[in-house]
């Protein structure tokens, strides 16, 4: 078992084969490199994933998830394989613990759960005051409002209608 934090937030989380546990929840995974590009499958979601150099996986390294973002940083041990060593820990090829968390975005507002997207109600350069609704997003056959957190400009719209989103994604940028 690992404590991987993703963005600020940590996770619970731990590789069993084909099988991805993040704070008690099982994920099936599956991984696919065609042209150089890596495809992780986590829980039915695709992502397109870019890891730095192999000497460069280490805990706090950054990696790009559908070309956003994400500051990775772990204790413990993965299992499955994923992580070894005990002084220096490198990340293997095939791991996947960059799906479970939040993109390192500043101002960016995240997903609170994995869903669809219903409606982008914003366009960059938008002025937009704290709780103004951002985006509609079904969950459990539920519209959730996504609100500004506070006033300021959307400098990006990082989702289009229909799209599927993981918990803690960013989905709109706010400067």
């Amino acid at each position: 078992m690992a404590k991987v934090t993703v963005g600020g937030r940590s996770y619970e989380v731990e590789v069993r084969g084909n099988t991805i546990v993040v704070d008690g929840h099982d994920f099936p995974i599956a991984q696919n490199t065609v042209d150089g590009v890596l495809t992780v499958t986590a829980g039915g979601i695709g992502y397109r994933v870019q890891l730095p150099a192999e000497e460069a996986r280490v805990s706090g390294m950054e990696v790009e998830v559908d070309h956003r973002p994400f500051a990775v940083a772990w204790e413990g041990n993965l299992g499955g394989g994923a992580f070894h060593g005990s002084g220096r820990r490198s990340v293997a090829q095939g791991a996947t613990i960059v799906s479970v968390g939040a993109a390192v975005v500043k101002g960016g507002v995240a997903a609170q759960i994995a869903g669809r997207i219903v409606s982008v109600k914003v366009k960059v350069g938008d002025a937009v005051a704290g709780g103004d609704v951002l985006l509609l997003l079904e969950a459990m056959k539920m519209e959730n409002e996504i609100k500004a957190p506070g006033a300021g400009t959307v400098s990006a719209v990082l989702v289009t209608e229909g799209q599927r989103v993981g918990e803690g994604e960013t989905l709109v940028v706010i400067e």
